[in-house]
């Protein structure tokens, strides 16, 4: 009898062990978003297959002219920056047959400024939090967001080209990230202009992901358990011996802002891309030194203003806390950014360098950009609009 009662003793053990399993699972798949965003990633992997909350069909393809364009007719379309980073996407074509989406509306008035530039412009945020759609609405401006993400100079000059030049606009806003001269090089290299040199950057992080450890019972349970990956991740720092962020659009650190908001950086794709030491970005520049100079040249044909808006990495603004963690690799990234003021004044560019304004905001408190994706949020989507237009005014360019 004795051990009759220890074994239903056990099974009853046994069903509450069972019991409260199951009970963490569901409420961990249930409440995933109130994760933190590492974790979160690896709830959705487990869940979905992917890091992303949702399946999604990206908006922006391979084009042989720009490296990338964005599709046009998109309405609603679920858009992911990362894991944690998600917007909904309308795009249009600005004229029938024009081939490339922009996040704009039907331009049925006087267009003051045509803005081109990168994701940065094209803004992973919802429309109304993009720093170009708050400097139209606070400026008054007609305004044409042409930016396309994945894009350099080089395919900016041809999108201010075919899809700028036709309003002659007073105002040309070139908006300019440090990895334009990379991605300069890789359209370049992909069309075959240009020998490939030391290595190409992959725009994909699904790509760079590294495979974990499958085989045997953790294995299973690492495929299609939430609670086992996400507290073998507690415990071990790895997912099957590969951490949630180990691919070249992860954040390696992290650190609490005095506002109690996190904030991540240094991924491993920004001191390669922005490296200026690296011949292949300095194809890029080259690249962009002609496309510059025959942009002002063009802006000016039609009695135009070109200006260049400078936007830093998040690791440059917060460099009071990222430089004791990254060491070489900010000046690397820094490299790029010094790069095109360089430019600017070699090629006499009006350009803005938006770094001491932004620094002044982080230390300030603000929290300026996304946790674990390289853009500005909508925070710093507002404050960046709010900069560019006390310059522009500075300066006498906007309508009077």
């Amino acid at each position: 009898m004795g051990f009759i009662k220890q074994l239903k003793w056990l099974w009853v053990i046994l069903f509450w062990i069972v019991a409260i399993a199951g009970l963490l699972e569901v409420s961990l798949r249930m409440f995933t978003t109130v994760l933190p965003p590492h974790l979160q990633e690896v709830a959705h992997i487990v869940i979905n297959g992917t890091p992303f909350a949702q399946e999604w069909d990206t908006a922006w393809v391979r084009n042989q002219d720009h490296f990338f364009i964005v599709k046009p007719g998109l309405e609603n379309s679920l858009q992911y920056g990362s894991p944690t980073v998600s917007f909904n996407l309308n795009t249009i074509e600005l004229w029938e047959g024009g081939g490339i989406g922009f996040r704009n509306r039907p331009v049925d008035y006087f267009v003051d400024a045509v803005v081109v530039g990168d994701s940065f412009t094209f803004c992973f945020t919802e429309r109304e939090d993009c720093w170009v759609t708050h400097l139209e609405q606070n400026t008054g401006m007609g305004m044409v967001n042409l930016g396309q993400p994945a894009t350099g100079s080089y395919s900016h000059g041809l999108i201010l080209e075919d899809f700028g030049q036709p309003y002659e606009p007073p105002l040309v806003i070139w908006q300019f990230f440090g990895n334009d001269f990379n991605d300069d090089y890789g359209l370049l290299s992909y069309r075959g202009d240009i020998d490939t040199l030391d290595g190409d950057i992959v725009l994909d992080a699904e790509q760079n992901r590294k495979s974990i450890d499958t085989t045997g019972v953790d294995g299973w349970l690492r495929q299609n358990s939430v609670a086992f990956s996400i507290f073998e991740v507690i415990l071990t720092g790895t997912r099957g011996g590969v951490a949630p962020n180990d691919h070249q659009f992860g954040e390696q650190y992290e650190v609490m802002l005095d506002n109690g908001e996190l904030l991540g950086f240094g991924q491993p794709y920004e001191p390669v891309a922005l490296d200026m030491q690296r011949p292949a970005n300095q194809a890029g520049l080259d690249a962009s030194r002609e496309v510059f100079d025959s942009a002002q040249s063009l802006t000016e044909s039609w009695g135009g203003q070109m200006v260049v808006v400078i936007i830093p990495t998040r690791e440059e603004v917060y460099a009071d806390i990222t430089a004791s963690y990254l060491g070489d690799d900010l000046e690397k990234i820094q490299s790029a950014r010094l790069a095109m003021l360089d430019l600017c004044s070699d090629l006499e560019l009006l350009c803005y360098d938006a770094l001491a304004e932004l620094q002044e905001q982080a230390d300030a408190g603000e929290s300026l950009y996304y946790y674990d994706d390289m853009h500005f949020n909508p925070n710093g989507n507002r404050i960046f609009a709010d900069l560019v237009q006390t310059w522009l005014d500075e300066n006498d360019l906007l309508p009077q």
